[in-house]
């Protein structure tokens, strides 16, 4: 279940996020978190506290405990903290250590001047194909971790880093909002006629607009809903502000908007989080060219165009998406082949942002709608 460990919304989201899926039971994780949790402050504290038990747990030879207490302590460092790759480097060493749960292949897929990361999962036997990302701010390894629920299914699983994630986005591939190019690339590169695909987070947005466009997708789940970037702005705004930025915005007046941002990420983690984040990802070098590029990341104008089967997943109490943009995606599938939408509420522990703290309940609508 959804646990609250201190006062800070992100940092308990962040905490459940890392932890409760795979570590819940686990007496070592359980109690480091007893003396992890005391010394979260702000996003140095986070830093300090996360890296000192990573580096016990490698010592100790846990490799799937140090991979995720490094993934958790590289979070809030910036791209230019020279901190941050040694992280991520030990966040990735640590994880292909401990991972046992499928066998799986290494690629790298040729794109643009770069290459797309991908892991195919191998289920022997499996006559169908199966492509599984993540969105803002998840690695690809992340989701390998997250396939062990779907383990035993018909598909190999195709796990990878686009544009502006993981080690793509370290490798000078930014965020773009047409998804339907990396997925074409792969699919071409394994000469795939027909697969599913899964977008988490951000991803149920780049799902969505992938399917729009490349029809060698045959269903298409979205994990958890996400109708616009500009919600995840909104949702945690007090409503004068939003709309007062929103006009700001459409007046081109750049220099209030930057300087309104920077008063407010002064004292608003989170908000600071979300910002810097999107600027290196994307590679805008303001608040305000961040979020005239955010204005493409919308879902409404895309519907119409998806005609395969769609299954939409929502939490009540999703602190990016609000969750009352469930039907009216569904109602925007007007040529969808058919549209399942599930919406998890508080008493079943599923209500967070990807149903953090129960990410089995997911799976289990996802695992449903595929076989």
């Amino acid at each position: 279940m959804f646990k609250n460990y201190v006062d800070n919304e992100q940092f308990n989201l962040q905490i459940n996020r890392f932890i409760n899926d795979e570590f819940a039971d686990n007496q070592i994780v359980q109690k480091d978190i007893e003396e992890i949790v005391p010394q979260l402050k702000d996003d140095e504290s986070w830093y300090t506290a996360w890296y000192t038990k990573a580096t016990e747990r490698e010592h100790d030879e846990e490799w799937s405990i140090a991979s995720t207490y490094y993934q958790a302590s590289e979070f809030y460092l910036s791209s230019d903290d020279p901190r941050n790759q040694v992280v991520y480097d030990k966040y990735r060493e640590n994880f292909y250590k401990g991972y046992k749960d499928f066998a799986y292949e290494s690629y790298e897929v040729p794109y643009e001047n770069s290459f797309l990361p991908v892991v195919k999962l191998i289920t022997p036997g499996a006559t169908k194909n199966l492509l599984f990302f993540a969105g803002f701010d998840s690695y690809m390894e992340e989701m390998v971790k997250m396939a062990s629920y779907m383990k035993g299914i018909n598909y190999n699983i195709y796990v990878f880093d686009g544009p502006g994630q993981g080690t793509a986005l370290r490798n000078g591939l930014k965020l773009i909002h047409n998804w339907e190019k990396p997925i074409s690339v792969i699919l071409d590169y394994f000469d795939i006629k027909r697969a599913s695909a899964i977008g988490v987070s951000l991803g149920g947005y780049l799902v969505m607009r992938a399917a729009a466009f490349e029809k060698r997708l045959d269903k298409v789940i979205a994990f958890d809903i996400f109708y616009s970037f500009m919600d995840a702005l909104r949702i945690r705004l007090p409503y004068d502000k939003m709309t007062q930025l929103e006009q700001l915005l459409k007046t081109n007046n750049k220099d209030i908007v930057n300087n309104q941002f920077a008063m407010m990420m002064a004292v608003n983690l989170d908000l600071n989080w979300k910002i810097n984040k999107g600027m290196e990802n994307t590679g805008a070098k303001t608040p305000f060219d961040l979020l005239k590029s955010f204005e493409k990341y919308n879902v409404k104008p895309v519907l119409p165009f998806i005609n395969q089967d769609v299954l939409l997943l929502a939490g009540e109490n999703d602190q990016y998406v609000p969750s009352t943009r469930l039907p009216e995606i569904a109602d925007g599938l007007i040529n969808a082949g058919t549209v399942e939408q599930v919406l998890f509420d508080k008493a079943s522990g599923g209500d967070q942002h990807c149903q953090a703290g129960r990410r089995e309940l997911g799976f289990e609508e996802i695992k449903k709608f595929l076989e």
